[in-house]
């Protein structure tokens, strides 16, 4: 009688145990799916470990910055020259123009054709300095010589009435046809910045 109870009590206990066993396992499993849909929300959400956080994402802000290079003032003005050389490629310069005698036998004028001043420089400036240009009044601005350090000039620019054409007058004598020497079948070259509001000049070439 008392091995039949033995029996009866290992195999309830043992049945039990299955049970717990397969409790614990179905538990397990569960726990797993959940902690799985969890992971898929967060990462949907962009706050899984695919994300940046918001500190990192500073801390990356920080070091970019960090990295970047403080500039002097002379240093930004050499950056600035630097730039603008590579932006005069000799095939951006759209007015070129072999000198006339009229443009350097002390006239204090350089003629330009209506179709280069219209087409390159007036369909790219405000209305007021239009106005100003066709008025006869004409339009000061600054002419930079490209060849020469960048170094500015204030010019004006004005249409003849008589003859239709445009010419830069003011010191042109002084400072371009003195200054850096132009003869007559000498080349230059101008190109109208709307930007910074400068018509750049260089010479092309010397003329016999």
């Amino acid at each position: 009688m008392a091995d039949e109870v033995s029996l009866e009590l290992t195999l309830s206990c043992s049945s039990t145990s299955g049970k717990r066993s397969r409790d614990s396992s179905s538990s397990d499993i569960t726990t797993q799916e959940e902690e799985v849909s969890k992971r898929r929300k967060l990462i949907n959400n962009g706050e899984g470990s695919g994300s940046i956080s918001s500190d990192d994402e500073h801390r990356n802000q920080a070091s970019k910055i960090a990295a970047m290079k403080v500039y002097t003032a002379e240093e930004e003005e050499e950056e600035k020259k630097l730039t603008t050389r590579l932006m005069l490629h000799e095939d951006t310069w759209t007015i070129k123009k072999v000198l006339q005698e009229s443009d350097v036998n002390g006239s204090s004028r350089l003629l330009l054709s209506t179709h280069v001043v219209e087409e390159h420089i007036i369909k790219n400036m405000d209305q007021n300095h239009v106005e100003k240009i066709y008025s006869g009044e004409g339009a000061r601005i600054t002419v930079c010589d490209y060849d020469t350090g960048m170094s500015e000039y204030q010019l004006t620019l004005k249409r003849w009435p008589s003859t239709r054409s445009f010419v830069l007058i003011n010191n042109w004598r002084r400072d371009f046809e003195k200054r850096r020497g132009l003869k007559c079948n000498d080349e230059i070259a101008m190109l109208w910045d709307p930007f910074k509001f400068i018509l750049w000049f260089r010479v092309l070439k010397q003329g016999s």
